[in-house]
C-alpha cells in the first residue's frame, strides 16, 4: 500500500526522524499534562505530524532540486486546535535544524492571539521558547525624518501625501480640509520628547492614541529612505532594535502583506532558505499576494514626482565633489522627455474620454494597451532607470561618511539621504508598472485605468517645469480630474511559486477552510503549489459532531436570488425565521444594499434587537451582544463578509446564523474580468474555476460560525435553495461540515452545471 504523501519520510534520515517524534511526543503530552481543561484530539496529533514531517523535509538555500515535500497544506476544521500542531511541530523542527520559525497571519486578531495568548503558554511548556512580533518599517518613525519635520522643514519637494496615495491603489480620496501644520508640529514635539526619555520604542502600536495618518506619512520609516547602518541613530531607531530582538527568537510573528513584501524586495531581512515558514490563515494568501504584486500610479503625480526631482537634484548635487556631481543637464533632460511622454499619456485618455466620473474604469481587452502607446511605455521604462541610477548615485555619495563635515552638516546629508530614498522607492514603482504595459506575455496581465476625481496636488514645487508638464491637471496643482494607472497579474500563482515556495526551507499552509467544495484543487492553483509534485495535503476533521449538534435549514424560498422579487421575499421571511430562536444570532448577507433593506422592513420588536455592523466599532458591537445574551435577551447581528470569519461567538452567542444567498462574488474587478475572459478564451470555464469554488470556502467560513465548541448547538439557515438545486450547489454543500439537513421538498436538479476541473492544471500557466 502506497504511503499517502502527507505521511512520506523520504529524504529525512531515520535518526532525526526518531528523535524528532521522541521530542514532539515529549512535548505534546506535557501540554496535556499541565494545560487546564486541554483535550488530546486524534485530528490535532495527526496534523502535528503531518507538519513536523513537512518541516524535516527542508530544502537548503542552494538545493535547486525542490520536488515539494517541504511543502504542505493542512486544513484543520474547528476545534482541532492547529496552533498547538504547528507551534509544537516548527519549535522541535526548530531545534533540531537550526532554522528560524515565522508564523504568519492574515488578520491582526489572530496575530495577537499567538502573541500575547498562544505562545506565551507554549513557554511555559517550552522554557527556552523565544517568540517576537515582525512588523514592517512604516509601523516605526524615522528618527532623521523626525529631525527634519522638527527644524520645520517642510520638506517641500518631498513628496507628500497625494503622491504618497498616488502609489497606494485605489483607495485615494481627495483630502477636504487643510492640513493643521501647529498641531502636527506639537506632536512631533511630544514624541520627541517620549523617544528622549525613553517613554516609547517608536513603534506606533504602542502609543496611547494613533496619530493623525498625515503626521506619520511625514516621519514613517521607509525602506528606500533608510541609510541603514551608516545613520547615526541606527543603534537607537526602533526598526533596527526591534529587528535585532526578532533575530535571536525561535518564532516570529509576522503578516502576510510583509512577508511577500520582504521577499520581493530581496531584502536580508528575512532568509527564506533558513527558515520554515507557518501560514496560518492561509486561505487569504493567494489574494494578498495578487495584491503585492500589482502595480499602481496617478499619472499626474507622477508628473509631478519628475518635477520635485528635478529641483532636489539640483539642491543636492551643488555640495558635492566634483567626481560625484551627476550631470545634472543631462539628467534635465532625461527628466524633461519623461515628462513629455507623460503628457502624451495624459492627452490619450482625455482625448478619448476612457475615463470619467460616470465610468470610473477603462480594461484593456485581454490585457493589450493599443500598440502606439507600447513604445512610449518602454521608452518611459528606460528613461526611469537611467533617472533612477543618477539619484541612486547622489543618495550615495550623500551617504558616504565625510568625517571633514561638521556634525550638523552630516546630519543634513542624512536627512538628504532619506529624501532622495523616497523618490528612488516611486522611481522603481514606475518602471515595473511601465514595463508591464508594455508587455503582452502568452498569459497576459490585467490592465487598466481607473478615474481619480478631484484630485489637489500641491506639495511639489513647480521649479524646473517644462512643456510636457504644464498641461498636466495632476501636475498643475488645480483641482480637475486625474488618473491610475493598474496593472497586476490575474492571480499570483506564478509569482507565489517563483518568490516564495521555491525559495523557502520549508512552508506549511493551514486554515479551518483551505479546501472548497471538498477539495484542495482552488487553494492548489491559485496559490501555485500545483507545480510542486511532491507537495503533501491533508484535511484534518473537526472533533465537533455537526451531525447531532448542527441543523442546516434550507429556507423553502419561492424566489431565485438572481430575481427582483428576491428582496422583498427575503425581508418577509426573515422575521419569521428571527423569532424562532431567542438568543444569540448571527445574519450575514452578501450586499450592503440587502442588509439594509432587510434592517428597515423588520417589525419595530426584532429591529431594536438588531445591532448593524459599522455603527459601532467591532470590540462594541460583540460586547454589547454579550452582554445582551448574558441578561437572557436576544440580540442580533447584522453584519456583511468581514463578519463571516475571525468572530468567535461560542454557545448562547450565536444559536442561529441566517446567509442570505450563496456569497458568489461577480466577475466586476478589472482583474476578475481579466481573469474570466482569459479562461474562456482557452475554452474553459470561470463560472465552475474560480466562482463556484470561492463561493464555497466563503460558504463554510460562513457556516462556521455557528458551532464553535463540543457543546455548542446551532441551526444554519440558508435562504437560496441554489444550494440544493443547481448541481454546483451539490458541490458546494459537498465542502460543508455534514450538518444535518432539512428543507422543503426540493425541485428537480437544474441543467446547469459547474464542469469539474483537472485537479492538475493549473489556472494561470
Amino acid at each position: 500500500m502506497n504511503t499517502p504523501a502527507h505521511a512520506s519520510t523520504e529524504g529525512i534520515t531515520p535518526e532525526l526522524l526518531k528523535k524528532a517524534r521522541k521530542r514532539l511526543e515529549f512535548l505534546y503530552s506535557e501540554v496535556a499534562r499541565t494545560w487546564p481543561g486541554f483535550i488530546a484530539r486524534p485530528g490535532q496529533h495527526q496534523m502535528m505530524h503531518a507538519a513536523l514531517l513537512t518541516f524535516l523535509s527542508a530544502r537548503s538555500p542552494d538545493d535547486e532540486r525542490r520536488p515539494g515535500n517541504n511543502l504542505a497544506q493542512l486544513e484543520a476544521g474547528t476545534g482541532t486546535g492547529k496552533t498547538v500542531a504547528y507551534c509544537l511541530a516548527a519549535i522541535v523542527a526548530s531545534e533540531l535544524l537550526k532554522k528560524t520559525v515565522i508564523v504568519s497571519t492574515a488578520t491582526v486578531a489572530l496575530q495577537e492571539q499567538l502573541f500575547h495568548k498562544d505562545l506565551p503558554r507554549l513557554a511555559k511548556v517550552v522554557p527556552d521558547l523565544c517568540f517576537d512580533l515582525l512588523k514592517g518599517r512604516g509601523r516605526y518613525l524615522c528618527e532623521s525624518r523626525l529631525e527634519g519635520a522638527l527644524k520645520d522643514e517642510a520638506q517641500e519637494s518631498l513628496p507628500g501625501d497625494g503622491f504618497q496615495d498616488g502609489f497606494a491603489g485605489t483607495s485615494w480620496q481627495a483630502k477636504g480640509a487643510e492640513r493643521d501644520t501647529g498641531k502636527a508640529m506639537r506632536w512631533y514635539k511630544s514624541v520627541a520628547k517620549k523617544l528622549r526619555g525613553g517613554q516609547w520604542d517608536g513603534d506606533i502600536d504602542s502609543l496611547a492614541k494613533p496619530p493623525d495618518p498625515e503626521d506619520w506619512r511625514r516621519v514613517q520609516a521607509n525602506a528606500s529612505a533608510c541609510n541603514g547602518g551608516q545613520c547615526e541613530h541606527f543603534k537607537s531607531c526602533g526598526f533596527f532594535r526591534a529587528r535585532r530582538r526578532a533575530a535571536s527568537a525561535t518564532i516570529q510573528v509576522a503578516n502576510h502583506a510583509l512577508i511577500l513584501a520582504t521577499l520581493q524586495s530581496d531584502s536580508a531581512l528575512i532568509e527564506p532558505g533558513n527558515t520554515l515558514f507557518v501560514f496560518d490563515e492561509a486561505h487569504h494568501l493567494p489574494g494578498i499576494a495578487a495584491e503585492q504584486f500589482s502595480y499602481r500610479a496617478r499619472l499626474g503625480t507622477s508628473a509631478n514626482l519628475l518635477t520635485g526631482l528635478r529641483t532636489v537634484a539640483h539642491r543636492h548635487s551643488r555640495d558635492l565633489p566634483a567626481s560625484s556631481r551627476p550631470d545634472l543637464v543631462t539628467l534635465g533632460e532625461a527628466i524633461t522627455e519623461c515628462t513629455n511622454k507623460l503628457a502624451i499619456l495624459e492627452d490619450w485618455w482625455t482625448e478619448g474620454r476612457l475615463v470619467s466620473a460616470d465610468k470610473p474604469v477603462h480594461r484593456f481587452v485581454r490585457g493589450q494597451v493599443p500598440e502606439a502607446l507600447i513604445p512610449e511605455c518602454e521608452q518611459l521604462g528606460t528613461l526611469l532607470r537611467s533617472i533612477s541610477a543618477v539619484v541612486a548615485g547622489i543618495a550615495a555619495a550623500l551617504t558616504e561618511p565625510d568625517e571633514s563635515r561638521s556634525s550638523a552638516e552630516r546630519e543634513e546629508q542624512a536627512r538628504a539621504g532619506v529624501e532622495l530614498g523616497v523618490y528612488l522607492a516611486r522611481l522603481e514603482a514606475l518602471e515595473r508598472l511601465f514595463g508591464a504595459w508594455a508587455t503582452h506575455d502568452t498569459v497576459p496581465w490585467a490592465k487598466w485605468l481607473q478615474h481619480c476625481a478631484n484630485t489637489t496636488i500641491t506639495n511639489m514645487p513647480a521649479a524646473g517645469g517644462s512643456a510636457g508638464v504644464t498641461g498636466m491637471t495632476g501636475a498643475t496643482g488645480a483641482a480637475g480630474a486625474d488618473v491610475m494607472l493598474c496593472a497586476s497579474p490575474m492571480t499570483a500563482a506564478q509569482h507565489l511559486a517563483r518568490t516564495l515556495w521555491k525559495n523557502v526551507g520549508a512552508a506549511v499552509c493551514t486554515s479551518a477552510t483551505l479546501t472548497a467544495c471538498g477539495s484542495f484543487d482552488f487553494f492548489d492553483r491559485m496559490s501555485g503549489m500545483n507545480r510542486f509534485a511532491d507537495r503533501r495535503a491533508l484535511a484534518v476533521a473537526s472533533p465537533f459532531d455537526y451531525a447531532r449538534q448542527g441543523e442546516l435549514h434550507i429556507a423553502p424560498m419561492a424566489s431565485s436570488p438572481k430575481g427582483p422579487e428576491f428582496s422583498d421575499e427575503l425581508c418577509r421571511t426573515l422575521p419569521m425565521l428571527l423569532r424562532e430562536h431567542r438568543h444569540g444570532q448571527l445574519v450575514l448577507f452578501t450586499s450592503r444594499r440587502q442588509l439594509l433593506a432587510c434592517h428597515t422592513a423588520l417589525p419595530p420588536d426584532l429591529h431594536e434587537r438588531v445591532l448593524v455592523q459599522g455603527e459601532r466599532s467591532r470590540t462594541d458591537l460583540l460586547a454589547e451582544h454579550g452582554r445582551r445574551v448574558a441578561h437572557g435577551e436576544r440580540s442580533i447581528i447584522f453584519g456583511l463578509q468581514s463578519f463571516g470569519e475571525g468572530i468567535d461567538l461560542p454557545g448562547k452567542l450565536c444559536e442561529h446564523v441566517v446567509i442570505d444567498k450563496l456569497p458568489f462574488t461577480p466577475p466586476n474587478s478589472p482583474v476578475e474580468e481579466a481573469l474570466a475572459e482569459w479562461l474562456s478564451a482557452q475554452g474553459r470555464d470561470a463560472f465552475a474555476e474560480i466562482a463556484v469554488p470561492r463561493a464555497g470556502m466563503k460558504l463554510a467560513q460562513w457556516a462556521g460560525r455557528g458551532i464553535r465548541t463540543v457543546t455548542d448547538r446551532a441551526v444554519i439557515t440558508v435562504c437560496d435553495t441554489r444550494l440544493v438545486t443547481m448541481r454546483y450547489g451539490r458541490d458546494i454543500l459537498a465542502g460543508l461540515p455534514p450538518f444535518r439537513i432539512t428543507k422543503s421538498k426540493a425541485p428537480p436538479v437544474s441543467g446547469e452545471s459547474a464542469r469539474a476541473v483537472d485537479p492538475g492544471r493549473a489556472i494561470i500557466g
